[in-house]
């Protein structure tokens, strides 16, 4: 057994051993002291790459099949209800090369979920009656996903590749590719390839844990040492993935939703060996810059784009495509050329400019500050990340080598630029009209493919630097230094520390992360947003605008360790930036000062309409049961109406009346905020001076009060909603009536047992279809709960019977509980309750919710853990029992016909509505 060292930050105070097992099972152990619940990740270094030609979609399917029975614990469910019923969660992805499974749990049951997690791999069952029910699951899954735009356009890039490349695959697998043949069952094609790839020297594993090292080195010798070693390492690709012929060629691609895009794709080789430079993010933000001399900026003003991303596309072993999205207007349409022309234009400065070294060095800050001042992660994200780490990294930059960025050798830096050549791109164009000859398999995408022509690549070779286009300048929003506070600083709670007519902030210094962050919240009521439909489309226009008008002069910020995101929220718009606490009072300042003059020009106006017009029309192809949260949320909610009637509303929304709209949008403006993290008092005070400064020259109004939709009374009702997807859905809302710590209890334990319960027996085990669960939601400030399940092969009946099957035959196991067996139930979802904030983030948006709900002594979280904790058996029941009762006030919400002899009353969406109460709330 060897152990190594790793290089860590001096601010994390996690302890990590890293060895290999006997059976060369290499292993990082995490000690981390505060983790509030452990857990494991294992990744193998086999994916769909590694799929025999004739079974593609056989590592997805090994996959689903690993977590359906082990040799010592056979039963299908076992994992998933041990885990569930331990206040964890689980999951596993598969990727082109590697798959991934992890799980958390608390601390307490770790070792006994170690032992069902390390039998997965060491003797899985692949039970037979199991085999044709997961075949069906994937069935579902393809079914779910052959409208998905992104699947559906990966698809002409697999079928446009060196076909002699694993890359060409189909990953996903369906009922074609996965069945018997008559030389090799399923069942034995899924133990042949398990034998084959999975083997302790393509695996990384990763615990984290509060428990000692040396506790978790006995666990790991103890459940994952046998383990098999069998398989050898894997060969590395030698296949190329494109050849000459699949270069300097334009992919013509129809999309199923609304889309105009122009995608630029440069053939890289491989970039791991690279890892430690960090050159192709350095790329990406240079060519992805949308400040003052960027490419972004010069095509904007030509009219011709309205978003640019740059540095994505596929990567992997021995390749990596780097990309240039651009978002096009109706203008740029016919601009392609003159787009790819700027775009080699941009690219020929950075051949001309000697390599940018103070960017490079500001960046290099940047991420160097990322790695001292790390939040912790959740032993969850931690076992996540680093498992995968260790497939990429040697032993001492596991932890060290997301973050290393050292200054690269000049001619390596013009040797990755020499591959953004016009004779090493491909051009996709993404829009509805295209010209079609062929089809993609699988998905049926129409598409064409078609040769650069030897004058368009001559057009690129000569492109000139656009007029006015430069490298970014030095950026004004990054600071020199960072002070932490110290940690007499603290705060246990936000205070209010300003209240004056038409303003309040709330603030608090914390200490516990140990980071030079902060986070700044600032919501503005405003009743000009609110007063009609069309109001409300037009606040959400002028969102748009206005972010489009300001995205080149805050662009600098964001590149500077800061955010900010705005939003049309409750009564108005709300402002969160969040980021590095140096110059964020002075970057909310000026939006907040940009905000006040903004002026909207007819052009740009005409075009982020249309664009959001055709945002909206595209969320009716969005999946059914996507559909019918969104129906539910505006059901409820008066200020979220549905997207149909915003779009609608929109559509007659001329320039002068929203010139009309813009003059009296800041007029009877109420602002709330509240400031959180590295921050003194003194910050306080000079943020509550701009506040109030900014808000003296505008119009000030009162709080409004919260408005929602009253559904009490109105009975279980069954309302049908339209989609444009030949798959069907239900979603049954069951809300509480009151909001009290008590009730929030009984729906979030319901929702903590009803969820793996129901996915089990109507996914797992009737295959009803592949998106199945339950989940707590809460709407107005009410508890509720919601069932929801797709299928692509029963009717919304069917799913409304087989879910009240469950639900009553659920209710008798529950009255077959022992009182024990209910404590030790609730005692996994009071370990998720107790969960500590796992980082500043997640402590800032819990403290903003709570104030803006009124809970103003920060406590809810503990009245719902003792609520939950003085919840008997007998109360759980009768609450169960209540929720079934024939007047409850359920929504269901589904795209067929209700069930026949049913109790529930029929309803139109929009009748529905009209009939719904409004409430107004002080809270």
């Amino acid at each position: 057994m060897k152990k190594s060292q790793l290089m860590q930050s001096p601010n994390d105070k996690r302890q990590y051993l890293a060895l290999t097992l006997a059976n060369d099972l290499p292993v990082l152990l995490v000690h981390q002291q505060d983790a509030e619940k452990s857990a494991a990740a294992l990744t193998v270094n086999v994916g769909h790459f590694d799929d025999p030609v004739e079974r593609q979609g056989l590592a997805h399917f090994l996959e689903h099949m690993l977590f359906l029975g082990t040799a010592k614990y056979p039963d299908a469910g076992d994992y998933q209800h041990f885990i569930n019923h331990h206040g964890g969660s689980h999951n596993a992805w598969t990727g082109t090369e590697h798959s991934s499974f992890f799980f958390d749990i608390d601390t307490d049951y770790f070792e006994q979920a170690l032992d069902r997690f390390a039998d997965m791999f060491r003797a899985p069952l692949f039970r037979a009656d199991y085999i044709e029910k997961e075949r069906q699951a994937i069935e579902a899954e393809f079914s779910l996903k052959l409208k998905d735009d992104s699947r559906r356009i990966y698809q002409v890039h697999k079928e446009t590749v060196n076909p002699a490349h694993p890359f060409a695959k189909f990953s996903v697998g369906n009922l074609t590719t996965l069945c018997d043949t008559p030389e090799q069952s399923l069942q034995q094609a899924v133990q042949q390839f398990f034998h084959s790839h999975y083997g302790t020297r393509r695996m990384t594993l990763c615990l984290v844990s509060p428990l000692p090292l040396q506790q978790l080195e006995l666990l790991v010798h103890q459940y994952f040492s046998a383990l098999p070693n069998h398989v050898c390492a894997k060969a590395p690709l030698s296949e190329p993935l494109y050849l000459a012929e699949h270069q300097a060629l334009q992919l013509d691609i129809a999309p199923h939703k609304f889309s105009q895009r122009l995608v630029a794709s440069f053939a890289l080789p491989d970039i791991q060996p690279l890892y430690k430079y960090k050159l192709i993010s350095f790329l990406a933000h240079l060519l992805g810059d949308e400040g003052p001399g960027s490419l972004l900026a010069f095509l904007k003003h030509q009219g011709w784009v309205n978003q640019l991303s740059a540095g994505g596309g596929i990567d992997g072993s021995n390749y990596k495509d780097f990309t240039l999205s651009f978002e096009l207007t109706e203008q740029g349409l016919l601009a392609k050329d003159q787009i790819l022309e700027a775009m080699f234009g941009q690219l020929r400065l950075l051949h001309l400019a000697p390599f940018p070294e103070q960017l490079f060095l500001e960046r290099q800050r940047l991420v160097q500050w990322s790695y001292l001042y790390q939040e912790p992660s959740t032993a969850l994200q931690g076992a996540c990340d680093l498992s995968v780490n260790m497939q990429h990294y040697p032993v001492d930059d596991y932890v060290y080598g997301d973050y290393r960025m050292d200054r690269p050798p000049e001619a390596l830096y013009r040797e990755l630029l020499a591959h953004f050549r016009p004779d090493n791109m491909r051009v996709m164009y993404i829009a509805p009209d295209i010209e079609a000859n062929r089809e993609a398999r699988w998905y049926q995408t129409p598409y064409r493919v078609q040769s650069l022509t030897s004058g368009q690549l001559e057009q690129y070779q000569q492109a000139k630097v656009p007029e006015g286009n430069h490298l970014p300048h030095t950026n004004p929003y990054l600071v020199t230094e960072l002070n932490l506070l110290s940690d007499t600083e603290h705060m246990s709670k936000p205070q209010l520390v300003a209240q004056q007519s038409g303003f309040k902030l709330w603030f608090k210094a914390d200490t516990d992360f140990k980071t030079p962050k902060g986070h700044i919240f600032v919501q503005l009521n405003l009743p000009r947003c609110i007063q009609s439909v069309a109001d409300m489309a037009s606040s959400r226009l002028w969102l748009e605008l206005f972010q489009d008008q300001v995205n080149e002069s805050f662009y600098a910020a964001t590149t500077a360790g800061l955010t900010y995101h705005l939003h049309v929220q409750h009564n108005g718009i709300s402002v969160h930036s969040s980021g590095l606490a140096g110059n964020q009072i002075k970057l909310v300042t000026d939006l907040l000062s940009q905000m006040a003059s903004c002026q909207f020009e007819q052009p740009r106006f005409d075009e982020i309409k249309r664009q959001l017009i055709r945002h909206w029309q595209n969320h009716s192809k969005n999946k059914p049961v996507s559909k019918l949260f969104s129906q539910l949320s505006s059901l409820l909610q008066p200020l979220n109406p549905d997207i149909d009637r915003l779009a609608g509303a929109l559509q007659q929304l001329h320039y002068d009346d929203f010139l009309r709209f813009h003059q009296q949008l800041l007029q009877q403006v109420h602002l709330d905020a509240f400031m959180v993290g590295n921050w003194r008092q003194t910050d306080a005070f000079e943020l509550s001076q701009a506040l109030q400064l900014w808000l003296s020259s505008q119009h000030q109004g009162n709080a409004l009060p919260r408005q929602r939709f009253n559904t009490e009374g109105i009975g279980p009702v069954w309302v049908q909603v339209q989609v444009e997807h030949s798959d069907q859905a239900l979603v049954i809302y069951l809300p509480s009536r009151q909001k009290q710590p008590v009730d929030m209890a009984l729906f979030m334990l319901a929702n903590h047992l009803l969820s793996p319960e129901y996915f089990h027996v109507l996914r797992t085990e009737q295959q009803l279809g592949y998106l199945v669960g339950t989940g707590y939601v809460p709407m107005n400030l009410l508890p509720g709960i919601a069932f929801y399940i797709q299928s692509p092969t029963a009717s919304c009946a069917e799913l409304y019977q087989a879910t009240l099957a469950f639900y009553k035959n659920f209710l008798c196991e529950l009255e077959a509980l022992e009182e024990d067996e209910f404590v030790q139930m609730k005692q996994g979802l009071a370990t998720q309750i107790k969960e500590r904030d796992s980082s500043l983030g997640a402590r800032a948006k819990r403290l903003w919710l709570a104030i803006g709900q009124g809970d103003h002594q920060f406590d809810l979280n503990e009245q719902i853990e003792t609520a939950l904790a003085q919840l008997s058996l007998a109360d759980f029941i009768a609450f169960f029992y209540q929720l079934l009762a024939p007047d409850y006030d359920a929504i269901f919400l589904a795209t067929g016909e209700k069930p026949d002899h049913s109790h529930l009353t029929e309803q139109n969406p929009f009748n529905l509505l009209e009939k719904l109460p409004l409430l107004s709330e002080w809270l």
